[in-house]
């Protein structure tokens, strides 16, 4: 037997729940412990889009979203659908801090039935559409090109507030108003986080009536210095934080904008170019993020347990210890990626994950049945 092997492998659940009780240290003092109850999983990722009642909502005239998150869904292998169902169903709110935005990606420019398609909230969640021709950062930059003012990089806007409505194909977003930007995309699945989590989640909430969102993980880990977190980081063809979702800042935004504005105020290069190949937005855009940040001099992170003394704006850590993705199954010393872990997986056709994603599968199913039994209960 390889005891080195079995002891690495025996760590990985100790380091993952370290970590975690590291975070819930961060929130604050708690309440008693309390026995296990499914309300605790129902009121975090219950299954419809509604605020739990441990999360009131803000009035309409105070309710200020302080997130802008997109998300692009391309129906380009068979779990797309489903990894969007499960964002939505187990994340998206109303009025929780964030504006949703869902790109749908066109094929030969044949409209997509948004009947067919996860129901959104009404006030802060929209669907857009667009012919798939980008790539998903391409994508993203014809939406802050036709969809948003606000770009420092532009000379001027070829749109006013006038045109900003809650009409949803006239409504112009002013990315100044948001303090964080997610980027995501629909080859990933999540948010997963064990129950034993979401109970101290709740307990916080009900002691201090304050929200604590999934979001948080993400958006509290940017600070003066990191502009740039995700779950996974790779190093392979260069050290990354991997672009199926991504969180930074206004400033972050501000650095990766800056790439990709052109003196005519357009965004279609740099990392939100639209570019024809995957191998270039690759390399101009995916890869560009990391780059980019650094570059300006600041620093990322990502929720790899493995990693979280890694202080990657040094040149001499920039190769990381694990050379390769994290997906590859068996590649963290021995082990495979955990979804409790990283909180979102890649959830797609590629068979060199197969690990990670039969993880996640089996906590979705556990917490489908969880949510049931609460319901007959």
């Amino acid at each position: 037997m390889n005891l080195n092997k079995c002891f690495r492998t025996s760590l990985v659940p100790v380091l993952i729940s370290g970590w975690i009780f590291i975070i819930l240290l961060s929130l604050g003092p708690f309440s008693k412990q309390s026995p296990f109850k499914y309300q605790y999983v129902s009121n975090f990722i219950g299954s419809n889009a509604k605020p739990s009642k441990t999360r009131p909502l803000l009035t309409n005239s105070s309710y200020h979203a302080d997130v802008l998150l997109i998300y692009v869904y391309a129906n380009v292998h068979r779990h797309a659908y489903e990894n969007l169902k499960y964002f939505i169903e187990n994340a998206v709110r109303e009025q929780d801090g964030v504006d949703y935005i869902f790109i749908l990606q066109q094929t030969e420019n044949k409209s997509i039935d948004e009947s067919k398609m996860p129901p959104l909230p009404k006030t802060n969640a929209f669907y857009f559409q667009h012919e798939n021709k980008c790539f998903d950062f391409g994508t993203m930059g014809w939406f802050f090109s036709k969809y948003t003012i606000g770009n420092p990089w532009q000379k001027q806007s070829s749109v006013t507030n006038s045109n900003m409505n809650n009409n949803k194909t006239n409504r112009i977003f002013d990315i100044r108003r948001y303090k964080y930007f997610i980027f995501m995309n629909s080859s990933t699945r999540g948010p997963f986080f064990p129950p034993y989590f979401l109970q101290f989640l709740s307990d916080y909430e009900n002691e201090f009536n304050a929200p604590y969102y999934w979001y948080y993980i993400f958006t509290k880990r940017i600070n003066d210095k990191v502009k740039l977190a995700g779950p996974t980081v790779a190093c392979t063809p260069v050290m990354h934080v991997q672009s199926y979702l991504i969180t930074t800042d206004f400033t972050g935004l501000t650095v990766l904008l800056k790439s990709a504005t052109d003196n005519d105020g357009k965004v279609h290069r740099g990392v939100f170019g639209c570019y024809p190949s995957q191998v270039e937005t690759i390399t101009f855009s995916e890869l560009s993020i990391t780059t980019e940040i650094l570059s300006a001099g600041y620093m990322i992170t990502g929720l790899m347990a493995k990693y979280q003394l890694m202080n990657f704006s040094k040149n001499d850590h920039r190769k990381c210890t694990v050379y390769g993705s994290p997906y590859t199954d068996k590649w963290i010393d021995g082990t495979s990626l955990e979804p409790y872990d990283v909180v979102f997986v890649k959830y797609n056709n590629k068979t060199m994950t197969i690990e990670a994603q039969g993880r996640a599968k089996i906590y979705e199913q556990w917490m489908k049945a969880i949510k049931t039994k609460d319901k007959i209960s």
